[in-house]
């Protein structure tokens, strides 16, 4: 008797039977195994323990600021965050999308 390979897709699509706090416990309890079983990248732990903050302005020739009109961006004096953001929210019910904090 032959099996056949489990797929991610089966293996998720058994998951959306399961109510969402079961989901969430499958995904705790299997998270530490699947983490064990992960070989550590030098390259991927260097990403979590990289340089500070002074390290990188100095590798990447940053200077600081003499104008703080400089940091904005060059944002319209004319237009207000309330409309900038009316706008985004406006945008995004056309076209819906994965959403962020501006949708409140």
């Amino acid at each position: 008797m032959s099996t056949r390979p489990i797929r991610v897709e089966d293996v998720l699509q058994l998951l959306r039977k399961l109510p969402p706090r079961d989901r969430l416990r499958v995904v705790v309890q299997a998270l530490p195994e699947l983490e064990r079983d992960l070989s550590p990248e030098p390259a991927a732990l260097d990403f979590w323990h990289g340089a500070d903050m002074s390290a990188l302005a100095e590798r990447q020739t940053i200077e600081p600021a003499d104008n703080l009109d400089a940091l904005s961006g060059g944002w319209p004096e004319d237009e207000s965050v309330e409309d900038f953001v009316a706008t985004m929210r406006e945008w995004r019910s056309q076209s819906p999308v994965v959403h962020s904090t501006l949708d409140g």
